[in-house]
């Protein structure tokens, strides 16, 4: 019984090794004109011509003519209409083939053309392993789908996953845009590329993106995430340690180490975040932003909670907004408000909400100041509404005028004038060689004008009823020190770190979509 049993074993192993040998040999199933023959080195093959079909499982292989290594399971297929042909959906086609039926490879060359339902790929020579789903070029190759296309000098694609890989002088071109990279991953049927590396966007308006690190771009939605990005336009220039780009509603964010440049105004705003919405002209800096403003011989910096710069079509209109805690540097400036407006033309810059200026030994106070910048200099300073000016001299006397409104004018960074307007007052300590107070000169009138020099009064002007009295320094009182306002907040002047290097945690308002960059894949060296 056990030897009976055995033999009816071996039989049926024997049966399914024939079965599986049948189905795993390449199988003639047309063709026109049969022959037999021999290589040069003795080797027995099978000569078809016209119209041949091979069958091997789900792979048809079609041809003019083709040479059969029954031996080797291999065959060499020739001709205009050499194809094959894998399950329903894919069809590659070229003009010469070798078919490995024991490894299930196919080598396609000159005019290949592979097509499956997501993408039709361009190449002349392709090799296509069936068993992994796997084809790769190596000579240069184009993938054209319904969005894109892609050109490089190697490719690879996974005929399950859709996914395709490429290296070597990668391009996609879009109807609206060009991507260039070294390497570039993309899914046919998602549309989703990732890059690794240096990559460059050129977009049709000419605006151009560059990324230094990994990358992703959802090409149907027109999005992207850059890791170490840039975005330049004519304009300005966005650099930041990642991009989001909405290039279908032109919003730009970037997340960490924000610089924006202004080409045209020679201004440089930095921050931790920022977004810019290209159709409105409106950029947005926070979380310890700081602007820089070239003006030869010196800079000025400006900081605050948040900066937002404001392009138009008529260069009188543009402005950078500045809110909370604004402060300010340069050599001849320096200055804090709630809020700030610096038209960018006219060099205006507009403080308000007690705003506080410095120049030189004298501080300036109102409900509202501005300060004209002519030729890269202070040239002129309106302060409106409750404006006071206190000046410190040599003996740390306060000079001091107030009134409703004043008008000063300075000349290489020196006050040298001063316009009151309304309700003039005005408290003035004469000096003898700057080491000895003579008095105390007080002064009350509706209008005064006050000529410096080197930052010292030298002259005093009143008009419309003006009431002035000189008290002797023996009986000067405290009460007649300082007139009604009085308040002098030096330990507020910031310096020009305390500009550049805000220590105030800032909230973060908007932050880039969690976005996770994947990593590319690179084609199989095919070498």
């Amino acid at each position: 019984m056990r030897l009976l049993l055995g033999i009816i074993f071996l039989l049926l192993l024997g049966l399914c090794s024939t079965h599986s040998f049948a189905q795993n040999r390449i199988r003639i199933d047309t063709a026109g004109v049969l022959e037999g023959g021999r290589t040069p080195s003795g080797e027995s093959i099978q000569k078809l011509i016209g119209s041949v079909k091979l069958v091997q499982g789900n792979t048809r292989i079609y041809g003019d003519s083709v040479i059969l290594y029954r031996q080797r399971n291999t065959t060499e297929v020739f001709g205009e209409r050499v194809r094959v042909e894998e399950g329903d959906s894919i069809v590659v086609t070229g003009e010469k083939l070798i078919y490995d039926g024991n490894n299930k490879t196919a080598e396609m060359r000159n005019n290949v053309i592979y097509k499956d339902p997501s993408m039709t790929l361009y190449t002349d020579f392709l090799n296509y392993d069936i068993a992994a789903n796997y084809a790769y070029y190596y000579e240069g190759g184009r993938l054209v789908d319904t969005t894109n296309v892609l050109t490089s000098r190697e490719g690879s694609y996974n005929t399950v996953t859709h996914l395709a890989a490429f290296k070597d002088s990668v391009v996609l071109t879009n109807p609206e845009y060009k991507l260039e990279s070294d390497t570039l991953e993309y899914n046919t049927v998602s549309k989703i590329a990732y890059t690794k590396g240096p990559t460059v966007i050129t977009d049709i308006d000419g605006t151009v993106l560059n990324a230094e690190a990994g990358s992703e771009f959802k090409t149907n939605e027109k999005q992207s995430i850059f890791g170490l990005g840039t975005v330049e336009t004519e304009q300005y220039v966005i650099k930041a340690d990642r991009l989001f780009v909405d290039d279908l509603n032109k919003r730009y964010t970037g997340e960490k180490n924000v610089v924006m440049v202004s080409k045209d105004n020679d201004v440089i705003i930095t921050g931790e975040h920022a977004f810019h919405l290209r159709n409105e002209g409106i950029t947005k800096v926070y979380g310890n932003p700081v602007m820089k403003k070239v003006m030869a011989p010196d800079t000025l910096y400006l900081s605050a909670d948040t900066l937002i710069s404001i392009e138009d079509s008529l260069p009188a209109n543009e402005r950078i907004l500045a809110f909370h805690d604004v402060r300010i540097y340069r050599q001849d400036l320096q200055g804090i408000a709630d809020s700030l407006s610096y038209h960018v033309k006219d060099s205006i810059l507009y403080f308000f909400r007690d705003p506080v200026l410095w120049n030189k030994d004298s501080q300036i106070t109102a409900d509202s100041i501005n300060v004209k910048i002519q030729n890269s200099q202070i040239h002129k300073m309106n302060a409106l509404n409750n404006s006071f000016v206190i000046s410190e001299d040599t003996v740390s006397n306060f000079n001091q005028v107030k009134g409703r409104k004043m008008e000063a004018y300075f000349d290489q960074g020196n006050l040298m004038k001063i316009f009151v307007n309304g309700n003039g007052e005005s408290i003035y300590y004469p000096l003898q060689e700057d080491t000895l107070t003579i008095g105390l000169n007080k002064i009350i009138c509706s209008d005064i004008y006050i000529e410096f020099l080197n930052n010292e009064v030298n002259k005093i002007k009143t008009y419309v009823k003006p009431e002035a009295s000189l008290i002797p320094p023996h009986e000067i009182t405290e009460a007649d020190k300082q007139l009604a306002g009085f308040k002098w907040r030096h330990e507020e002047r910031p310096t020009k770190q305390q500009v550049i290097n805000r220590t105030k945690s800032e909230k973060i308002e908007e932050i880039i979509p969690d976005y996770e960059i994947k990593p590319v894949s690179l084609p199989r060296n095919t070498q």
